[in-house]
C-alpha cells in the first residue's frame, strides 16, 4: 500500500513561497502554536486531493492564495513587511508512493484567473482523471474518509443514519449503482403496470363481449313487447278521439241555445269607457314627460355647475397662492431695497475713508521732504563732501560687502513690497470669505424654511390627494348605485305595466292587510298573512291552491301560542275585526304519505306545488294537508274512486271531491269566490311590485340628493390643484435656493483654496524678507568695522564718536518715514479690497431687486387675469344658481298637473273596472262552454298531435296527420274557431283569435273508428281509457326496464375479434414485464451483497476499534459499539444506526454522550471504515480536543500500533537529524519549540498504556500495522508517541509559516 512521501506548497494560504513539508513517516504528528498554520496544512493536503474550496474556510480559491501585510516605517514610508503581494498563482504538490515503490507527483495549482489546473508528474490532465487516478490507489475524494477536519470528528459519530449509509455505499460501492438501479425499478413498475393494464383490459373486453350477447337476447324480447304495445296505443288514441268528438257535438248544441243581447250592450259601454281611459293616459303620459322633461333640464343645469365648481375652486385656490406670493415679494422686495442702501452706505463710507487715508499721505510725504531738507542744512558742504569721498574710499577698500549690501537693500525693499501685497490679498480674501459664509448662512436657514414649507405642502397634497379619492370613489359608487337603482326601476315599471294594474282592493280586505301590518310593528314573532307568505309554482294552479287552501287563506301566521295571545287581544282592544293565527310551536301536522306523490303523473301533492318558506312549513302543511291538485276531473276522480286514496283532490278549475266522495263544483262556482281568492297572489305581486317601484324611485332621489351634494362640496380638486401649484412653486424655489447655496459654496471653497495657496506664499516672503534682514545687518556690521579706521579723523573733526552716530542722526528719520509709508500703503490696500467686494455685493443686490421687481410685476398681472376670470366665473355660477330655481318652480306646477292627470287616470279606471265586473258577471255562462269547447278540441288536437309526433299508424277516414301543425296552440285554435262560429252570431265583442292552423285542416282529418272495439264504444269511458292506460303503462314499465341496445348484433362480432387482440396484447405485456424483473433482481442482488459485505465487515471491525480505544488496566474489555440497520431487505435505502456504549455505563443515544466519548466513537467509525477499503494514508486535525489525559494516551497508543511500518524509512537524507530550516545543537539533534521531557502525569498515563498494550487485542482485519498517519495535535501525550514530528511556527520577520522536521525514532523510548 502506497504513502505519503512529502508535501510542496508555494504561495497557498499562511505558506509564503516554495516550502517542502515531509517527508511524512508512518505516524507523523504536526504541531506548533495557535496561529501558526497547521489547519493550513490540513488544507493543502485537502486541497491537492481535489477537495473544493467551499470545505477550505474560503469561498473561492483566489482567497487561498499567499498574501501579504503591509506596516508603516518610522520614517512615514509604507512598505512590505512580507514581501511581494502582487502573487496571482500557488500550487500544492503532493509527492506519493505507490505500494510498488513507483513515485507520482500530484500537483493542484491556482490559476491567475482564478480557476484550477491538475497535474500528474508535471503533466497536465482534466479533473476526471485526476480523480480516477486519486480513486485507483484508494484515495476516495468524494468519500473523504480519510480525512478528518477540525471540530468534524464529533459530526462523524452524531450523523443521521440516512448519512451513514450514504457513507458506507460510497465506501462499498453500490453508490456507484444506484443510477442503474433507480432506472431499472421505474422500468420494472412501468412494465408492471402495463401488464396490469393489458389484463384489466382483457377482463373488461370479456365482460363486454358477454354483455353485448346478453344485450342480443334483450332485442328480440323488446321487439314482441314494442308490437303489442303499437296495437294498445291505437286503440287508445280511437277512444280518446272517439270522446272527444262526442263531447264537441254536446258543447255545440248547448251553446246554439244562449241568449247574448245584455253581453252586447255591455260590450258597448266597456267599449266607450276604455276610450276615455285611453285619453286620460295620454294626458297622463304627457305631463309625465313633461316633468321628465323638465328634470332632464335641471339636471343638466346641475351638471354644469358641477362641472363648474372644480375651476373655480381651482381658481380661488390660484387667487390666494397668488396673493400669499406677492405679499412675500413685496416683503422680499423692502428687505433688497433696504439691502442696497446699506450696501451704498457701506460703499460710500468706505469711499470717504479711503479719500481721508489719501490725503493723510500727501500731508505725511510733504511733511517728510521738510524734515530732510532742514536735517542736511544743519550739515556743511564740505563736510557732506569730506563724507562722500570716504564713503568711496570705503567702497574700494569693502566693495563686495558694499555691493552686497545694495543688492540686499534692494530686495529688502522688493520682499516687503510682496509680504505687503501677499497680507493684503490674504486680507482681502479672508474678508470675502466671511462675506460669503454670513450669505451661506443665509441660504441655509432660507432652505430649510422653504423644505418646511415644501413638507407641510406635501402632506396637505397627500391628504387633498386621499380626499379626491375619496370623493371619487364615493361618486362612482353613487353612479353605479343609480345605474344599478334605475334598471330595477325599468324592470319594475315593466312588470308592472305587464301585470293587471287595475285591481282593486275592498275596504276590509284593506283594513285586514293594515292590521297585520300594525302587528308586525309590534310583535317580533308575526310573518304574516299565508296568501303573502306562500304561491303557487305556476299560474295555472292559482285557483286550486286557493281553494285547497280556504278559510287558511287570510289566516296570520306566528311563532307561538301566546304571541296569538297576545294579537287576539291587541285587535280586541282595537276593534279591528276578526283573524284566525296559525302558531307554529302547536299546530298539529297530517301525515302524508308518499304514495300520494305517486298516484298519478296528472296528480301532485299540493304543497309540491307551492313555493314558501321553509321557516313556515307547518303553517302550510296545516292549510292543505294531503290535498291533491290534479290536472283534470277525470284525473280527481280516479285517484279518489278507483285508486280509494284518502285525500282530497282539487282540479285546476276549482273543483273537489271530498274524501266522503262529495263533489264541489261545476260550471257556477268556477267564477265564483275560488277564482276571486286567487287573485290575491295577482294583486299581491301588483302590491309588492308598487311598494318596489316607490322604494326605488325614493332611493333615486336619495343618490341624486348626495350626488348634488357631492357636487357642491367638491371643492377638493380646486385645493388639489392649487397645492400642487403651491408645491411646484416651492420647489422651485428650494431648488434656486439650493443652486445658489452651491454656488456659494463652491466660490468660498475657491476662496478658501486661494488662501491656502496665499498663506504659504505670505510666510515664504516674510522668511525670506527677515533672512535678507538679518544678512545686511551681518554685512553692515563688517562695513562699520572696516569704516573705522577710515572715519576716525573725520570722527575727531566732528566730535563724535563713531560714524554710526553721525548716520544716526539722519537715517532714522528716513527709516520712520519709510515705515509710515508702508502702513499708508497698507491701509490703502485693504480699503481698495473693501471696496470692490461691497461694490460686488451692492451690484449683486441691485440684480436681486430688479429680479424681485420684475417677478412681482409678472404675479401682479397673473393675479389680475386670474381675478377677472374668477369674476367672470362666479357670474356665470350665479345665472346658473338662478336658472336652476326658475326651472325647479316649473317643475313643481308639472308636478302638480302629472298629480291631477294620474287621479283622473284612477278614476277612470275604477269606472272602467265596474264595467269590467259587470260583463264579466254576463260572459260566464259563455266563457264556461268556450272554454269547455276549447278543452274538448284541445284534447283532440293533442291526440291527433301526439299521434302525429309519436308516430302512431292511426286509422284515418280522409285526411292525413302530415298536414297537421306541431304547435301547442292546435287545441285553443280550433275550440276559439268554433266559438267564434257562434258568438259571431251572437254579436260578441270580446272574443280573442289565437288560431294557427285552418279549420279546413282539422275537418280534413277524419279518423276510422271501425277498429274500435264495441265495448270501449259504449262502456264507461273514465273506466275505458284507465284500461287502456294500465296495459299501455304496463309494456311501457316491462319495455322500459329492458333497455335493449339496438347495434347489439353488429357490436358482438367486433367485441369478440378485438378480445383476440386483446389477449395477444396481455401476453407480451406479461413477458415484458418479467425480463424487467429479472434484470432489476440482478441490480438489487449486486448493490446489496456490495453494501453487506462492507456493513457486516463494518459491523465487526468497529467493535474491535472502539475497544482498543476504550481498554484501560481498570476495564481490560473496555466498551461495545454496534450497528444496526433500519431496513434489513433493503439497507441502503433506509438508515444505519451506530451505538456505542462506554465501559460500565448503559445504552444511550449517541446525542446523550459527552463530547470526548463522542470523539472516540467517531475515531472507532474511522478506523473501522479505513479496515474495509483502506486509504493509503489517514490526516485528522487535532481530533483529541475534547479528550482527556488518559484518552490520548490510549489514542496516541492506537495510532502507534497501527502505523505502518516503512521499508525505506530507515533511509534518511546524508544528514538524517537535520532538517532545512532547522538548526543542529551540540548532541546532534535538531532544535524544537517544544520540550520532549514528559510530566509525571503523561509518564504515568504511557506506563498504563504499556501495561494495556500487554492485554490480547482483537485481530484486524488487514493486519495490525497498516496505516499512515498524519495527526494534527496540541497534546504532548499524542505527539510524543509519534515517528516523527512536522512543526509549525510563525515567522514575523517574513509573515509566512514555516516548517521544522525532526525524526523522534533516533531518540531512545
Amino acid at each position: 500500500m502506497g504513502r505519503l512521501v512529502q508535501l510542496e506548497v508555494e504561495n497557498f494560504k499562511s505558506y509564503r513561497g516554495h516550502q517542502v513539508i515531509g517527508p511524512f513517516s508512518s505516524f507523523t504528528a504536526v504541531v506548533g502554536p495557535n496561529g501558526a498554520g497547521k489547519s493550513n496544512l490540513m488544507d493543502a493536503i485537502s486541497f491537492v486531493l481535489g477537495v473544493r474550496s467551499s470545505h477550505l474556510r474560503s469561498t473561492q480559491l483566489k482567497d487561498l492564495v499567499y498574501r501579504g501585510r503591509t506596516v508603516e516605517s518610522r520614517g512615514g514610508r509604507v512598505i512590505d513587511e512580507a514581501g511581494d503581494q502582487s502573487a496571482r498563482r500557488a500550487w500544492v504538490k503532493a509527492v506519493y508512493e505507490d505500494e510498488n515503490g513507483r513515485t507520482v507527483a500530484f500537483q493542484r495549482s491556482i490559476t491567475s484567473g482564478g480557476d484550477s489546473e491538475y497535474r500528474i508528474n508535471n503533466r497536465t490532465v482534466t479533473l476526471q482523471t485526476y480523480n480516477s487516478t486519486l480513486e485507483s490507489q484508494n484515495i476516495l475524494v468524494k468519500a473523504k474518509n480519510f480525512l478528518v477536519f477540525q471540530g468534524d470528528v464529533e459530526a462523524v459519530a452524531s450523523q443521521s443514519p440516512k448519512d451513514l449509509t450514504k457513507l458506507i455505499e460510497q465506501i462499498s460501492g453500490s453508490w456507484d449503482l444506484q443510477r442503474e438501479y433507480a432506472e431499472l425499478e421505474r422500468q420494472q413498475d412501468a412494465a408492471a403496470e402495463k401488464s396490469t393494464f393489458a389484463y384489466n383490459k382483457k377482463r373488461t373486453v370479456a365482460t363486454e363481449a358477454q354483455s353485448i350477447l346478453n344485450q342480443k337476447k334483450e332485442l328480440d324480447l323488446y321487439e314482441s313487447k314494442i308490437q303489442l304495445r303499437t296495437k294498445l296505443t291505437v286503440q287508445h288514441m280511437q277512444h280518446k278521439l272517439f270522446v272527444a268528438e262526442s263531447r264537441m257535438g254536446e258543447i255545440k248544441n248547448e251553446m246554439s241555445a244562449l241568449h247574448s243581447e245584455t253581453i252586447t250592450q255591455a260590450s258597448t259601454q266597456r267599449s266607450r269607457l276604455e276610450a276615455s281611459l285611453q285619453s286620460q293616459q295620454k294626458s297622463q303620459a304627457k305631463a309625465y314627460k313633461a316633468v321628465n322633461r323638465q328634470e332632464r333640464q335641471i339636471k343638466l343645469v346641475e351638471q354644469k355647475i358641477e362641472s363648474r365648481q372644480p375651476r373655480l375652486a381651482g381658481l380661488g385656490e390660484k387667487v390666494s397662492h397668488l396673493q400669499r406670493k406677492i405679499k412675500q415679494l413685496e416683503e422680499n422686495v423692502e428687505g433688497a431695497r433696504g439691502e442696497v442702501d446699506r450696501q451704498r452706505t457701506v460703499a460710500g463710507d468706505l469711499d470717504t475713508e479711503y479719500t481721508r487715508v489719501k490725503d493723510a499721505e500727501s500731508r505725511f510725504e510733504d511733511q517728510t521732504w521738510g524734515q530732510h531738507a532742514r536735517s542736511a542744512g544743519q550739515l556743511s558742504s564740505e563736510t557732506m563732501a569730506e563724507y562722500s569721498r570716504l564713503s568711496e574710499e570705503l567702497r574700494s577698500v569693502a566693495v563686495e560687502d558694499t555691493h552686497r549690501r545694495d543688492v540686499l537693500d534692494r530686495q529688502i525693499q522688493l520682499l516687503a513690497e510682496t509680504c505687503r501685497r501677499a497680507s493684503d490679498k490674504l486680507n482681502g480674501f479672508q474678508t470675502q470669505r466671511e462675506g460669503l459664509e454670513s450669505i451661506e448662512h443665509s441660504l441655509a436657514q432660507q432652505t430649510q424654511q422653504a423644505e418646511v414649507e415644501v413638507r407641510a405642502v406635501e402632506q396637505d397634497i397627500q391628504t387633498a390627494k386621499r380626499d379626491a379619492e375619496a370623493s371619487k370613489a364615493e361618486h362612482a359608487r353613487l353612479v353605479r348605485l343609480e345605474t344599478e337603482l334605475n334598471e330595477k326601476l325599468g324592470g319594475v315599471l315593466k312588470d308592472l305595466s305587464q301585470a293587471r294594474s287595475d285591481q282593486r282592493e275592498s275596504a276590509r280586505e284593506a283594513k285586514l292587510k293594515d292590521t297585520v301590518s300594525a302587528l308586525q310593528r309590534i310583535f317580533t314573532g308575526v310573518h304574516g298573512r299565508l296568501a303573502e307568505l306562500c304561491k303557487p309554482t305556476q299560474r295555472k294552479y292559482d285557483v286550486a291552491i286557493a281553494t285547497v287552501l280556504g278559510r287558511h287563506l287570510d289566516a296570520i301566521v306566528v311563532d307561538s301560542q301566546s304571541t296569538a295571545i297576545e294579537c287576539i287581544n291587541y285587535m280586541k282592544e282595537q276593534r279591528a275585526g276578526q283573524a284566525t293565527f296559525l302558531p307554529l310551536d302547536t299546530l298539529q301536522t297530517p301525515h302524508i304519505s308518499d304514495n300520494l306523490r305517486h298516484a298519478h303523473h296528472g296528480a301532485r301533492l299540493a304543497t309540491d306545488v307551492m313555493q314558501y318558506d321553509p321557516s313556515i312549513e307547518i303553517a302550510v302543511l296545516h292549510g292543505c294537508g294531503n290535498a291533491l291538485v290534479c290536472d283534470t276531473m277525470a284525473v280527481a276522480k280516479y285517484v279518489c274512486y278507483e285508486r280509494r286514496l284518502d285525500a282530497k283532490a282539487v282540479t285546476v278549475d276549482g273543483s273537489i271531491i271530498h274524501r266522503s266522495g262529495l263533489i264541489t263544483g261545476g260550471t257556477s262556482s268556477r267564477g265564483g269566490n275560488s277564482r276571486a281568492q286567487a287573485q290575491r297572489w295577482e294583486a299581491a305581486a301588483v302590491e309588492n311590485l308598487r311598494k318596489a317601484r316607490d322604494r326605488l324611485t325614493e332611493e333615486l332621489h336619495g343618490v341624486s340628493r348626495e350626488r348634488r351634494k357631492l357636487a357642491k362640496d367638491d371643492v377638493v380638486g380646486g385645493r388639489l390643484a392649487g397645492l400642487q401649484t403651491k408645491h411646484r412653486v416651492s420647489r422651485e424655489t428650494v431648488d434656486s435656493l439650493v443652486r445658489k447655496a452651491k454656488a456659494v459654496a463652491t466660490e468660498r471653497k475657491h476662496l478658501e483654496s486661494q488662501i491656502q495657496e496665499c498663506e504659504p506664499i505670505s510666510l515664504q516672503a516674510n522668511g525670506d524678507l527677515e533672512q535678507a534682514r538679518t544678512e545686511r545687518e551681518a554685512i553692515s556690521g563688517r562695513i562699520h568695522a572696516a569704516a573705522q579706521p577710515i572715519f576716525a579723523g573725520f570722527c575727531q573733526q566732528l566730535n563724535i564718536e563713531s560714524l554710526e552716530v553721525f548716520e544716526k542722526q539722519l537715517l532714522p528719520a528716513t527709516e520712520a518715514a519709510d515705515e509710515r509709508r508702508l502702513q499708508f500703503t497698507t491701509q490703502l490696500s485693504r480699503l481698495d479690497s473693501q471696496r470692490e467686494f461691497e461694490k460686488q455685493q451692492l451690484d449683486e443686490a441691485t440684480s436681486k431687486l430688479d429680479r424681485l421687481l420684475v417677478t412681482l410685476e409678472s404675479d401682479r398681472q397673473s393675479l389680475a387675469g386670474l381675478l377677472s376670470d374668477m369674476d367672470k366665473e362666479q357670474r356665470e355660477m350665479a345665472e346658473l344658481v338662478a336658472q336652476i330655481a326658475s326651472l325647479r318652480v316649473e317643475l313643481t306646477e308639472l308636478n302638480s298637473k302629472y298629480g291631477d292627470a294620474t287621479e283622473d287616470v284612477h278614476a277612470a279606471r275604477h269606472s272602467l273596472e265596474q264595467g269590467r265586473k259587470e260583463l264579466d258577471v254576463m260572459n260566464k255562462e259563455l266563457a264556461a262552454k268556450t272554454s269547455e269547447l276549447e278543452r274538448a278540441a284541445a284534447e283532440r288536437a293533442a291526440a291527433l298531435r301526439r299521434c302525429k309526433i309519436e308516430d302512431i299508424p292511426l286509422p284515418l277516414v280522409s285526411g292525413s296527420l302530415q298536414a297537421l301543425a306541431l304547435e301547442a296552440g292546435i287545441g285553443a285554435a280550433m275550440g276559439s274557431q268554433l266559438a267564434e262560429s257562434y258568438m259571431s252570431q251572437l254579436s260578441l265583442g270580446d272574443t280573442t283569435q289565437g288560431s294557427t292552423i285552418s279549420p279546413e285542416d282539422a275537418d280534413d282529418i277524419v279518423v276510422d273508428f271501425s277498429s274500435l272495439p264495441q265495448q270501449a264504444k259504449s262502456g264507461p269511458h273514465p273506466a275505458v281509457d284507465q284500461r287502456f292506460t294500465e296495459d299501455i303503462s304496463r309494456l311501457t314499465t316491462e319495455i322500459d326496464a329492458l333497455n335493449p341496445n339496438p347495434h347489439a348484433r353488429e357490436r358482438l362480432e367486433a367485441a369478440r375479434t378485438r378480445l383476440n387482440e386483446i389477449e395477444a396484447e396481455h401476453n407480451t405485456a406479461r413477458q415484458d414485464a418479467k425480463e424487467a424483473k429479472t434484470e432489476f433482481q440482478a441490480v438489487r442482488k449486486r448493490r446489496h451483497d456490495l453494501f453487506m459485505r462492507c456493513y457486516n465487515h463494518l459491523s465487526t471491525a468497529i467493535d474491535h476499534a472502539y475497544k482498543a480505544l476504550t481498554q484501560s488496566p481498570l476495564f481490560p474489555l473496555g466498551g461495545t459499539a454496534y450497528l444496526a440497520l433500519e431496513d434489513p431487505d433493503s439497507p441502503y435505502l433506509a438508515g444505519v444506526k451506530y451505538h456505542a456504549m462506554p465501559p460500565l455505563k448503559r445504552f444511550r443515544d449517541m446525542d446523550q454522550l459527552s463530547g470526548g466519548e463522542k470523539t472516540v466513537a467517531a475515531l472507532a467509525l474511522l478506523f473501522s471504515l479505513q479496515t474495509f477499503r483502506p486509504a493509503p494514508f489517514f490526516v485528522l486535525d487535532e481530533v483529541d480536543a475534547a479528550l482527556d489525559l488518559a484518552n490520548v494516551a490510549k489514542l496516541a497508543n492506537y495510532l502507534r500500533t497501527h502505523a505502518r511500518s516503512f521499508a525505506d524509512d530507515s533511509d534518511k537524507a546524508d544528514n538524517g537529524d537535520e532538517v532545512d530550516g532547522a538548526e543542529p545543537v551540540a548532541d546532534g539533534t535538531v532544535a524544537s519549540p517544544y520540550s520532549l521531557r514528559q510530566s509525571a502525569r503523561i509518564r504515568k498515563a504511557a506506563d498504563e498504556m504499556a501495561s494495556v498494550s500487554a492485554i490480547p487485542q482483537p485481530e484486524a482485519t488487514h493486519g495490525g500495522a497498516d496505516f499512515q498517519f498524519i495527526v494534527i495535535s496540541l497534546k504532548q501525550a499524542l505527539f510524543e508517541r509519534a515517528h516523527s514530528l512536522v512543526g509549525i511556527y510563525r515567522d514575523q520577520a517574513q509573515n509566512s509559516s514555516q516548517v521544522l522536521t525532526m525524526d523522534l525514532e533516533q531518540f531512545p523510548a
